[in-house]
C-alpha cells in the first residue's frame, strides 16, 4: 500500500468529490511505512513541520 495525495472539493450537496490527477502527474506520497519513517520522523518535526507529522498516526486533511 502507498500513501497518496488527493484533492477533494465539496459539491453543491456538501458531498466530497475527488478531483482527477492531472495528466503526467502522480498522486504518490511514498510507501505506507513512510508515515512514521519519513513524514512523522524527528527530522521532519525538527524542521518545524506541523501537518506532515500527523501522518504518523492518522490520515491528514488540509
Amino acid at each position: 500500500m502507498t500513501l497518496a495525495v488527493d484533492v477533494f472539493v465539496r459539491d453543491a450537496n456538501g458531498e466530497w468529490r475527488v478531483l482527477d490527477v492531472p495528466e503526467g502527474c502522480d498522486d504518490s506520497a511514498g510507501f505506507e511505512a513512510w508515515r512514521r519513517t519519513v513524514w512523522g520522523s524527528e527530522a521532519v518535526r525538527s524542521l518545524g513541520a506541523r501537518h506532515l507529522p500527523v501522518l504518523a498516526e492518522d490520515d491528514l486533511f488540509v
